[in-house]
């Protein structure tokens, strides 16, 4: 088990938790998100591990936050919560998106589906992307299955019109 498996919350660890909410002002948030994403962390993974190292460790021994968290990163090590599969060429979404959305790709109240060339309820299309071992936003940011899913919708709209 990985130094980060042990504290990630997971279905091992039996343990209700708590929602914390924080104010930080939009350019220390800005300025924690890029970094967050850089290692390949949540925010919540990256609070976590920070907040556990604070309870945990002598704080004359720490080492500076993002140092710690670089270390274990550059290891190789992940959290266990972190279980999505990479998917390679993705498409980087620009800093200013608040949120991932599906809309464009959406006809008549359906997704399609670039994988098993297939269409979905869009309301349970998350639940389908399962099935694949993926999810919706990296099905959505893959170049090939954009290209895919956007042929899809050509054809899917080219029927209605007819």
């Amino acid at each position: 088990m990985s130094y980060l498996e042990q504290f990630a919350r997971n279905k091992r660890r039996k343990e209700a938790s708590t929602v914390l909410t924080a104010r930080l002002p939009d350019s220390l948030y800005s300025d924690f998100k890029e970094r967050c994403d850089e290692l390949g962390l949540s925010i919540s993974e990256a609070i976590y591990l920070l907040v556990e190292r604070e309870i945990t460790t002598d704080q004359k021994a720490a080492k500076e936050p993002a140092a710690y968290i670089s270390e274990h990163i550059q290891k190789g090590e992940e959290a266990a919560t972190n279980t999505k599969p990479i998917i390679k060429h993705t498409v980087k979404m620009k800093m200013n998106t608040r949120r991932f959305t599906v809309k464009q790709w959406e006809v008549n109240g359906e997704l399609p589906c670039p994988i098993c060339s297939s269409w979905t309820n869009a309301k349970n299309f998350s639940r389908h992307t399962k099935k694949h071992s993926t999810n919706t936003q990296a099905i959505f940011t893959n170049e090939e299955y954009i290209q895919k899913a956007n042929e899809m919708v050509g054809q899917r709209k080219a029927e209605q019109n007819m």
